[in-house]
């Protein structure tokens, strides 16, 4: 299996700490650590976080080929403070992942196949990137085309949203998406099984995956809504467990097109990681041996 996650690399930065992350990152190195051949489409600063990024991709597996360098921007980061015990961060603008260019005369590009094409909205906020990723779209085929939402606060556009709907044939958003998504195109605040309905007509995606924390997530195939339970977890830290979801369930569907058994091991992953310190956790022998049926 071999994939292409397009997106943020970004660093949060906690109490002076820097953290390496960004969604389609975290979903690259989950691959990468299931025996993917992974690969990730960003851009970082020709600065030393830049510099310290790669190195650290390099180590979790996921191949840079596609990492560009920007002279005139920096890498990416969010600060992250505490206010009575609540994160509260902001997503620095005009960075480098702000900047992605589509490289048509990348040898590796043009010679690759990728099995799966993955994307969020967030590195779509500015239209050099947005306008990288349609290029990407085009001038490959792809058997899945994976959109996961993951909506940031002032970070996308109803429009945005839209066209990367018309791209996807796998969406994935979260509960509360849904409600916004529901007011945003249809006025009004929808059930899960009437958004699905609309959505899936409306854009012709045939797979729409709903997580709800840890009561499960819902699944929307063959024009049937499946509710799969999720695992009792004791949250550490919620960051990267959507992220985890969505590697382990398009890991295992691409392998056994088994969507519902995809979905279950998709919870498991996701319960591990939110019980879990960080959004790349050593996998213990338990999410081993459940991940070995994939």
């Amino acid at each position: 299996m071999r994939i292409l996650s397009f997106g943020e690399i970004l660093f949060d930065i906690i109490e002076g700490e820097h953290y390496l992350g960004g969604a389609p990152l975290n979903f690259a190195a989950h691959l990468a650590q299931l025996g993917a051949e992974s690969y990730i489409y960003s851009k970082v600063g020709r600065d030393e976080l830049g510099k310290y990024a790669v190195q650290q991709i390099s180590g979790l597996g996921v191949k840079t080929d596609f990492v560009q360098h920007d002279e005139a921007h920096p890498t990416g980061t969010v600060p992250v403070e505490f206010i009575a015990g609540q994160p509260s961060y902001t997503i620095t603008e005009h960075v480098a992942y702000d900047y992605i260019q589509f490289e048509a005369h990348n040898q590796v590009l043009v010679k690759t196949e990728f099995d799966v094409l993955y994307f969020g909205t967030l590195a779509q906020r500015s239209g050099q990137s947005r306008e990288a990723l349609q290029q990407l779209v085009s001038s490959k085929k792809y058997t899945h085309i994976f959109y996961d939402i993951n909506l940031r606060k002032n970070c996308y556009t109803p429009l945005v949203i839209q066209h990367s709907l018309e791209l996807c044939t796998i969406l994935k958003l979260n509960d509360d998406e849904v409600n916004v998504l529901s007011n945003i195109f249809y006025g009004q605040a929808l059930t899960v099984e009437e958004f699905t309905l609309l959505v899936s007509k409306d854009y012709h995606i045939p797979m729409i995956i709903i997580t709800a924390g840890e009561k499960g997530c819902y699944l929307f195939y063959e024009e049937a809504l499946h509710f799969i339970a999720g695992y009792p977890a004791t949250v550490v830290d919620t960051v990267g467990a959507g992220d985890s979801f969505s590697a382990a369930f398009i890991h295992h569907y691409f392998k056994k097109k088994d969507a519902m058994r995809a979905a279950d091991i998709a919870n498991r992953m996701g319960a591990f990681v939110a019980s879990s310190r960080g959004p790349l956790p050593p996998y213990s022998a338990e999410i081993k041996s459940a991940l070995m049926l994939s």
